[in-house]
């Protein structure tokens, strides 16, 4: 049970943001009150509240966030830049209503009856999905050049040497920082064992979100090595080491793979086809749906990959691959708006691991458009910008987030790690890409056509 040190962490984050608001830019503070929470307050705590979504770490982050911009700050709202990332906000916020309206009836899935939605739920699922996409909004408004998808990417590099001593701390002595500072453990502590010792927890409630976290930190870090970006005063090669080495003491085969396929890319490959690279990856997440239903996903070769790491790995995969298909066919049922929420999802007994077969069974084909196509419209228009500027820094940072946008997608295939600091990051993305893009048309306009000025017919 949650002490009383986890009750006021949670109550105490609205004042820890308005001392962020208040000495911090917005930019600033919006990530630490975002991170911030993510990092260090304590699992399960919720408050529960009447009809609307209950406070938990996360959606206390996003009430603090909101007061700080528009109350605090004073930031003008609108809507995140180009028509797509639009669209898709605003499919987001109305999902609910048509899951909600398309499953009043109970359903039975295997073991007990499960009650039918109410219209009520229209309203706590719709604040729900607001708070969701709050920091992409957020983060695509506040982004507006070069210099603020920098500042970003330095930030997720500090947030992950802060963390990095709280990891070596669980590592040496077990992951015990969640039970001596609020008093129980968030999960099962044996899946917190890995290659004979441990994997670090700390606050975020499992191992893996942990190496998810360090493989995102560790490509910030070396996204800004290769775009000649300091953090600190010492070698940006010495962060960037020290990152590799957080990833290698997170004990997940996942992880290890995507973070150095990551690494590889931004290290090795010019900006154009790490940035390719990072495209197709993304391409691949956002139709495995499509690929899922039609059984069109190599899962024979993918175990025989698994099993290289040994028979433990192979059947974990092999037992997620099962319950995957089992919840796919549940989910065609209702392939257009899905099943909704109160585990009326879920098939009685069925394990479901990957975020987008959670929000697949959920909300349907367009809930998954909304949840997986933010992140794939920010890759597709990095792409597109990519081949348009000349600036080498700009297109390090494209490529950086490019690639860090990708391997986040693909974590959501096999787990569920797409937190609110993630969607921060695809709006950061979205924000830097369509500003830059903007700029530069800008430019162009003003830019005289020096063969038409010289022309001696001009003007006549």
């Amino acid at each position: 049970m949650p002490n009383i040190i986890a009750t006021l962490a949670v109550l105490a984050w609205p004042i820890v943001s308005v001392f962020l608001y208040k000495k911090y830019s917005t930019l600033t503070a919006t990530f630490w009150t975002i991170f911030g929470a993510y990092m260090f307050l304590p699992m399960k705590v919720a408050f529960v509240l009447p009809i609307i979504p209950n406070i938990t770490k996360q959606n206390v982050a996003a009430y603090c966030v909101l007061i700080g911009c528009f109350v605090i700050k004073k930031v003008h709202f609108r809507l995140p830049p180009t028509f797509a990332t639009k669209s898709l906000v605003v499919i987001g916020l109305f999902i609910s209503t048509f899951t909600v309206l398309t499953n009043l009836s109970p359903v039975f899935t295997g073991v007990r009856l499960k009650p039918g939605l109410s219209p009520k739920d229209i309203i706590s699922m719709t604040i729900q999905m607001a708070f969701t996409l709050t920091p992409f909004v957020l983060a695509a408004l506040l982004v507006r050049d070069l210099k603020d998808g920098i500042k970003v990417l330095r930030l997720t590099a500090i947030a992950g040497l802060i963390y990095s001593p709280l990891m070596v701390i669980e590592v040496v002595m077990s992951p015990q920082l969640h039970t001596w500072i609020y008093g129980f453990f968030p999960h099962s502590f044996g899946q917190q064992m890995r290659f004979g010792g441990y994997r670090p927890v700390v606050f975020m409630g499992h191992g893996l979100l942990v190496a998810n976290f360090a493989v995102v930190t560790l490509l910030a870090t070396t996204g800004l090595w290769k775009a000649k970006q300091k953090i600190f005063v010492m070698p940006m090669i010495f962060y960037v080491l020290w990152s590799l080495l957080m990833l290698i003491i997170c004990k997940s085969v996942g992880a290890w793979l995507l973070g150095i396929l990551g690494f590889l890319l931004l290290t090795f490959l010019p900006s154009r086809l790490s940035t390719l690279g990072a495209y197709l990856l993304a391409s691949a997440v956002f139709f495995y749906p499509i690929l899922a239903i039609f059984n069109y996903i190599p899962h024979d070769k993918l175990l025989e990959l698994a099993a290289l790491f040994g028979p433990e790995k192979a059947g974990s995969l092999g037992f997620r691959f099962h319950n995957e298909e089992v919840m796919v066919a549940h989910g065609q049922e209702r392939i257009l708006f899905g099943w909704g929420g109160w585990d009326r999802n879920r098939i009685d007994g069925v394990v479901t691991d990957g975020y987008w077969i959670i929000k697949f069974s959920q909300f349907g084909l367009l809930g998954y458009l909304v949840f997986l196509g933010l992140p794939m419209l920010a890759v597709k228009n990095g792409q597109a910008l990519l081949g348009k500027t000349k600036n080498r820094t700009l297109k390090q940072v494209i490529a950086t987030y490019c690639v860090i946008i990708a391997m986040l997608m693909v974590d959501q295939i096999p787990n569920a790690s797409q937190h609110n600091w993630v969607f921060f990051l695809y709006g950061a993305a979205v924000g830097l890409f369509a500003n830059a893009r903007k700029q530069k048309k800008v430019r162009q306009l003003k830019t005289p056509n020096i063969q038409t000025s010289l022309n001696p017919a001009h003007g006549q």
